[in-house]
């Protein structure tokens, strides 16, 4: 018998889905509008060094985008996921990481020259990191989170948001920052969007990574900004401070990368096991023909 009921086409796919290009674009814009602000001819170095790089470089620019950031997030109704983490993670030693981030934090206040700037050069500048911490954490720990999440498993969304985190920092080099000292940061800045991932996860929202980026911003700034080059009494235990970073950070990689990997088991268990007779078939009398082909 002909069926006369009309043929419905299929509506052609995205070969991207929508909420994973909804979680890129505020980077990508980020990125662009980056990239057009920046001069080749821009002193990166002197990057919040003056109150007045610290107004026009940081306070100014920062608190816009996180407003436009945040109209974004409303207008998608995201902040449930984008903000909060209902599954925090159960692997609570992974938190010595994040510990010890704080700790290298604080280690770099001593090491400030507080009585080279005025007050309000601190002020402003502990408003500036602020700005960034929330707009970059919300960025990257938040919107870009749920985009890849209706995409990827956790381990996946774990890699993209670290990379996606250090590349971003190549638009360092458009405002005059040296090749080799931005690659570096680069794969600095990966490692540590390992650790803010994993204070995320540990807390199950983004305030203590905004926290922690603001912190690690404030005392990097504040120390380039008055500690004297020249001096070689000053530099060493800057320089003993930032090696011990790389060994804090390289370890916020491995446990970030846990936390992701033990959140995927279940579904690779799945994977592995999707054929496996049910436990309680007796081998030896032989199982029923459907379990025996894995049906």
């Amino acid at each position: 018998m002909t069926s006369t009921e009309p043929v419905r086409r299929r509506r052609p796919r995205w070969p991207v889905p929508s909420s994973l290009l909804l979680g890129l674009l505020p980077l990508v814009a980020f990125a662009a509008v980056s990239a057009w602000r920046s001069r080749p001819s821009d002193d990166y170095a002197t990057l919040g060094q003056t109150v007045d790089s610290v107004v026009h470089a940081l306070v100014l620019p920062e608190s816009i985008a996180v407003l436009v950031l945040c109209v974004y997030v409303t207008a998608l109704g995201w902040w449930p996921g984008a903000a909060v983490d209902h599954d925090r993670t159960p692997l609570r030693w992974t938190s010595v990481t994040v510990v010890l981030i704080a700790v290298v934090c604080a280690a770099r206040l001593p090491l400030v020259d507080w009585s080279a700037l005025p007050v309000r050069y601190f002020v402003l500048l502990t408003l500036g990191v602020l700005f960034v911490g929330v707009f970059e954490e919300l960025l990257t720990r938040g919107v870009l989170l749920v985009g890849l999440r209706r995409r990827l498993p956790e381990f996946g969304v774990w890699i993209a948001s670290c990379v996606l985190f250090g590349l971003l920092h190549l638009l360092n080099v458009l405002a005059g920052a040296a090749v080799g000292a931005t690659l570096l940061q680069v794969g600095f800045a990966a490692s540590f969007g390992s650790t803010l991932y994993l204070a995320r996860r540990l807390t199950g929202n983004l305030l203590l990574p905004v926290l922690l980026h603001a912190f690690w911003d404030f005392g990097s700034i504040a120390v380039s900004a008055t500690v004297d080059t020249t001096d070689l009494g000053r530099l060493l235990p800057v320089g003993i401070v930032g090696l011990v970073s790389f060994g804090v950070l390289a370890l916020g990689l491995v446990a970030g990368g846990l936390v992701a990997w033990r959140d995927d088991r279940p579904r690779r268990l799945r994977r592995r096991w999707r054929d496996v007779p049910p436990a309680g078939v007796d081998a030896g009398r032989g199982a029923e023909p459907s379990l025996q082909a894995g049906v």
